[in-house]
């Protein structure tokens, strides 16, 4: 009965997010055609900054928690006139929320969702923000924008649905990529663009537990390359304009949650640098304002919690007291980590390792089997869509004139994420891009009925449903959420003047409980959970950390 309680709850949620997120989305969208879906999106990045600005100062408790949902149900509300009348043509759209719902059932836990997602989020909700927070967890060092916005859905102490904007931002972009594909009368290369993804995303992410913040920093990525591709399609200057402000606004949004989102920018700068004439008024506009904004107030919460600007530039400094030069290493011990260090700690030290690209070959060989699943993922519905077209003349808006520089995107993208985090889900955007510029000429020239792709899509999202369905069939309860890891804690041995209950995991026994390397993490270990030996000061009514010397 429970589960049945949880699943309603589940599509009601769902629904009236939606709505709340919409109506957030009307604050950036200036156009006056209306786009429910498209100020989704945008409400995410709303919510973000709203968020963010409001733990400057507050704690985000139910009583805030329920005035930002109602003030974006009231934009909404005000300017979409939703009726029965205009459901009937979503009847699909609804049938693939229903495929998708077992993604969200009885799910794996992600690697990092005990270690600091769910630990920041209790810091977020149980006090204002800490000067020095990166202190008590090396995973708050540097910080993802996303874990503000999914604060706000840790509803009374149960993390059950803090996946669930995940989980809309996933539905939403299928939602966004068919509308796209399928109301245009023309072959285009953005909605190329979008098969390609909507394909590999249906196959290969079935799971939450692949998602962490990887997902949405791709969804918005992948948002920003289709607006640049939309962009270069287009002849009309005011729609142009829209385009480019959309294509930057994802893109400073992407970079944000993940920051191996830079090279996009690149795309930015060439169409800015391009068409200056163009654009440089509109750079004066109220809602490329909101852009700075959403950047000032994200890197000013960064300097709060490390005493750095920009991790992990070091010239971004300030010895302020939080400020520990311990952040400064964690940025070799990172790039080790995501170099594969650990299959060859026996032959190299860390210094030897990271010299001469002598971390290649056990790093190619600890990852080129998931790369080599991957690319096939992304390489075969594809080929298979190819061998179902036929031949006919080339489509005249099946063009892209940056094509160069677009290639030239791609080789720096790569050179970026193979030189700083060479982890494959880091850099799927590259290798999506790269399979449109091998593909997109073949294409030109062939031609498949919409009805074709959509029994091309309806087998992927058959094949994303029976997996899960096989997945939840082999979990013995089901349950909405991940699966948990309760774990004992101990008492900091120092006492504070200010009284802030300090705790740490305790491994011992939780080992004993047989939590294995999970008995390590905080989880949902009561507020304050520090994995480091740490000095508290409260100022002003502000709480001050710094490590222990």
């Amino acid at each position: 009965m429970t589960f049945i309680i949880q699943l309603i709850f589940f599509i009601f949620l769902s629904f009236t997010s939606l709505i709340f997120f919409a109506g957030l989305g009307t604050l950036l969208n200036f156009k006056n055609k209306n786009d429910f879906i498209l100020d989704i999106f945008f409400g995410f990045i709303i919510l973000s900054l709203i968020i963010t600005t409001i733990h400057f100062f507050f704690k985000i408790n139910l009583f805030l928690a329920c005035l930002i949902i109602l003030f974006g149900f009231y934009r909404s509300f005000k300017k979409y006139y939703f009726s029965i009348r205009g459901l009937n043509k979503d009847y699909f759209y609804l049938l693939i929320f229903v495929a998708l719902i077992p993604i969200y059932i009885s799910q794996k836990y992600h690697e990092d969702f005990g270690y600091y997602h769910l630990p920041y989020i209790l810091n977020f909700v149980h006090d204002k923000i800490i000067f020095g927070l990166g202190n008590t967890n090396n995973g708050f060092v540097h910080n993802s924008i996303w874990l503000n916005t999914i604060s706000l859905f840790y509803i009374n102490e149960n993390y059950d649905f803090v996946n669930l904007p995940i989980f809309l931002i996933y539905f939403i972009f299928i939602i966004f990529s068919l509308r796209q594909i399928l109301s245009q009368k023309n072959f285009s290369s953005s909605n190329f663009f979008l098969i390609i993804c909507i394909f590999y995303l249906s196959l290969k992410f079935t799971r939450i537990s692949e998602f962490g913040n990887d997902i949405p920093s791709l969804i918005f990525s992948i948002l920003a390359i289709f607006y640049f591709f939309k962009y270069e399609e287009q002849s009309d200057l005011d729609e142009k304009k829209f385009l480019f402000f959309s294509h930057v606004v994802f893109s400073v949004f992407s970079i944000l949650i993940k920051f191996s989102s830079i090279p996009i920018l690149l795309l930015t700068i060439f169409i800015f640098s391009r068409d200056f004439r163009n654009i440089y008024r509109e750079l004066f506009n109220l809602k490329y304002l909101f852009i700075v904004t959403l950047s000032i107030i994200f890197f000013l919460q960064q300097f709060i919690y490390t005493g750095c600007v920009f991790f992990p530039s070091k010239i971004t400094c300030i010895n302020v007291p939080w400020f520990s030069d311990t952040f400064l290493t964690l940025t070799n011990n990172l790039e080790l980590t995501n170099k594969s260090y650990s299959v060859a700690r026996e032959f190299f030290s860390k210094e030897e390792y990271l010299k001469n690209f002598n971390w290649f070959p056990f790093w190619l060989k600890r990852n080129y089997m998931e790369i080599i699943e991957h690319i096939f993922t992304i390489i075969f519905p594809i080929i298979a869509l190819l061998f179902a077209s036929r031949k006919t003349k080339a489509f005249k808006t099946f063009k892209f004139k940056s094509i160069n520089f677009f290639i030239f995107f791609i080789i720096v993208g790569f050179c970026f994420w193979f030189t700083f985090s060479p982890v494959y889900r880091f850099g799927i955007i590259y290798f999506l891009c790269v399979l449109f510029i091998f593909t997109f000429r073949l294409f030109k020239n062939r031609f498949f009925s919409k009805n074709t792709f959509i029994v091309f899509f309806i087998i992927c999202l058959t094949f994303n449903f029976v997996k899960n369905l096989k997945r939840i069939y082999e979990k013995d309860e089901l349950y909405f959420g991940v699966s948990k890891i309760k774990n004992e804690y101990k008492i900091y041995d120092q006492q504070f003047d200010n009284d802030i209950l300090v705790v740490r995991p305790d491994i011992d026994s939780n080992a004993k409980k047989g939590n294995g390397w999970q008995g390590r993490l905080c989880w949902d270990i009561k507020f304050l959970c520090s994995y480091n030996r740490i000095n508290i000061n409260l100022r002003n009514n502000y709480l001050f950390i710094s490590r222990e010397k």
